[in-house]
């Protein structure tokens, strides 16, 4: 059986702990309905960071949680996953400020050819008006099960 592999993007700095895994364990949960797996980047940092009120911008902080917190590893099983991912699920929704990370992955992305699932509001996301931005969506939705849905229909599952 053929596995398909989709990464979820979305921001992490300056939230909370639960809103970045929670949105993600609902999205690994719906998209495990269709059998296809998923990628988490908040993988072996859910439990120190669960309970965090922000998640701080600067990695530094939490260089005592070991290897999977410095900016080599970051970068590298970011990176990794979209490369080895066939769908990229982004969810901007709620977003105050723009996420630098998730620009990134939605470039490498875009790099890749690989299709890029936003989910974001119809206006007012810090990330709608630039120009590179709004072209790495490959579709755009506005909810996370419209994303999670159209997921499901590019992978030939929904």
């Amino acid at each position: 059986m053929v596995t398909d592999l989709v990464y979820l993007a979305g921001p992490i700095a300056n939230i909370s702990g639960c809103e970045a895994i929670d949105w993600r364990k609902y999205a690994t949960s719906e998209l495990h309905d269709y059998s296809i797996t998923v990628r988490d980047p908040m993988r072996e940092k859910r439990h120190p960071m669960k309970d965090m009120t922000k998640i701080s911008a600067d990695f530094t902080t939490y260089k005592e949680y070991g290897i999977f917190f410095t900016s080599r590893a970051i970068m590298t099983r970011d990176f990794n996953d979209v490369k080895q991912s066939d769908v990229v699920l982004v969810n901007l929704l709620n977003a105050q400020v723009p996420s630098l990370g998730t620009v990134m992955e939605m470039a490498w992305a875009f790099a890749m050819q690989k299709p890029c699932v936003v989910a974001i509001e119809p206006d007012g996301n810090p990330h709608d008006k630039h120009p590179m931005i709004h072209e790495a969506m490959s579709f755009r939705v506005s909810t996370l099960d419209e994303a999670i849905h159209a997921v499901a229909v590019i992978l030939g599952r929904g």
